[in-house]
């Protein structure tokens, strides 16, 4: 494809716009969702109209940025709505899946629970609508890296995450743990960037025949050896950037790769506890894995998964084990119950205690050797409401969101203010990417942004603290990789 056409050239933003087709076919997929998860919520297992309702009533909240972005009211890329999105399973069904935790709630407490969900995200739909309605105007240049020059680049990066990736499994890098934090934030920053182009780029036809193999090969390599870490959701976040980026570059959804992969991500979710429990918990075993123990290490692994699935067709009960173990992994709403239920008459609002700490975050730790920890303010979430001692977080981390936390600070008003200020920032950065090519700093740095959304866990000093080293890392790669380039005016259709 010539790189100068209109196509190639321009990112996301004019998508959901130029074509009416492609229009119906986003609200056709959106209502098959929404119908999907209302019948679901509607027809849950569960005597209380109060916990439907309340599931219902967030789902709605959650899926309407999607519904103004698929008809074309909301240009660009999709980042507040895929954010709202996640709402629905980390908040909306665990209402009425029967998880564990939830369930010791009242009906009474999940309506207030879905209440304070739904003014968080109407809020922010609210601030984030009227920036994305139509696009700015073209700039005179921007900062962009030249495409085939940008296709070498990340493809050169996807084989250094992989190196990093190696190295990390086998133990061979010997780097302070400053050094190593660093280094890691920057291959992750770098590794979300480069599958999302190269995804769109073969998306688009934009790759020739050797590159687009060669980037094949490198992604599945890439999720292969970073799944050996035993942390599935890395290889699964990839997977889901680059599928995205893809299907909005060719209009096409790639079902039998979605299958495939989606598959083996589950089957190797079965068996993932036990090899966690004999590697990262037993002093015994070797904590490395080298490159030539992958066939064996993926065969023990795939083993402890076949056995359980077994176990689950003999067991009677593995279905609502199943059941409560998905809900326990997606879940954050019981987060939110308990703040609300114990805050603040028995236990205080913090105040701003875990967004005070943010500044000192944002130190590079080869400045600070004192620095405290990147999930400082999920642990003094947890101790404060007494879920762990100081020593517990020293080997476990509770996921609590940016909503409960905001909840646990500053009540009803906090959930309010945070929805202002993501509506606004999502907006902001939505808009300013808006008919940027997709090699730009603007459309990079809103790719970043997109990738960040599925973080639903992160408090907010990991959200900025993480978000601040990515950027860092974009920005050498826009001063040193990119330059000035003239906007092109294609037309734009309202």
């Amino acid at each position: 494809m010539n790189e100068s056409h209109p196509s190639n050239y321009y990112s996301l933003a004019l998508l959901p716009v130029v074509e009416r087709h492609q229009r119906r076919q986003l609200l056709k997929i959106f209502w098959l969702l929404a119908s999907g998860l209302l019948l679901f919520e509607f027809c849950a297992e569960t005597n209380s109209l109060l916990s439907k309702s309340s599931a219902i009533i967030i789902t709605i909240a959650a899926l309407l940025p999607s519904y103004f972005w698929c008809s074309g009211r909301a240009l660009g890329m999709p980042i507040f709505p895929l954010f709202a999105l996640t709402y629905t399973w980390t908040h909306g069904l665990p209402l009425v899946a029967h998880h564990p935790t939830v369930l010791t709630y009242s009906p009474e407490s999940h309506l207030f629970a879905s209440l304070t969900v739904a003014i968080f995200l109407g809020i922010g739909t609210l601030f984030w609508l009227p920036l994305v309605k139509s696009p700015p105007k073209l700039p005179k240049h921007y900062r962009a890296l030249n495409g085939k020059k940008g296709n070498k680049f990340f493809l050169f990066i996807m084989a250094v995450a992989i190196i990093f990736n190696l190295s990390n499994n086998g133990g061979w890098l010997l780097l302070n743990s400053g050094i190593f934090a660093i280094v890691r934030g920057g291959v992750l920053g770098l590794t979300v960037l480069a599958s999302f182009v190269l995804s769109y780029q073969l998306g688009s036809r934009a790759l020739s025949k050797s590159q687009a193999k060669l980037f094949l090969i490198l992604l599945i390599t890439y999720m292969v050896t970073d799944a050996v870490g035993l942390l599935v959701v890395g290889a699964a976040s990839t997977f889901m950037v680059s599928t995205a980026a893809f299907i909005i570059g060719r209009n096409k959804i790639p079902i039998i790769s979605i299958l495939i992969v989606a598959t083996c991500l589950s089957v190797l979710h079965q068996g993932k506890h036990e090899m966690r429990s004999k590697y990262w918990f037993n002093p015994n075993k070797p904590a490395y894995v080298q490159p030539w123990q992958y066939p064996e290490w993926f065969r023990e692994w795939l083993g402890y998964s076949f056995e359980n699935m077994r176990k689950k067709d003999d067991d009677s009960t593995s279905k609502s084990e199943e059941r409560e173990s998905f809900a326990e992994r997606s879940s954050l709403i019981q987060m939110l119950l308990l703040a609300q239920k114990k805050s603040p008459d028995t236990i205080p609002y913090l105040n701003g205690a875990t967004y005070a700490i943010i500044p000192e975050l944002l130190v590079p730790r080869f400045l600070n050797a004192n620095k405290i920890r990147s999930h400082e303010g999920t642990y003094i979430l947890s101790i404060h409401y007494k879920l762990q001692t100081y020593k517990d977080t020293l080997t476990t981390t509770i996921g609590w969101g940016l909503l409960a936390e905001s909840y646990a600070n500053f009540g009803i008003f906090g959930s309010a203010g945070l929805g202002m200020i993501l509506g606004i920032w999502y907006g902001k950065i939505t808009r300013w990417s808006m008919n940027a090519p997709i090699l730009s700093a603007q459309s990079l740095f809103a790719v970043l942004l997109l990738a960040f959304c599925f973080q639903s866990e992160f408090s907010a000093g990991v959200y900025v603290a993480s978000l601040f080293q990515s950027s860092m890392v974009l920005m050498g790669i826009v001063v040193v990789l990119m330059n000035n380039q003239k906007t092109q005016r294609f037309p734009v259709y309202p």
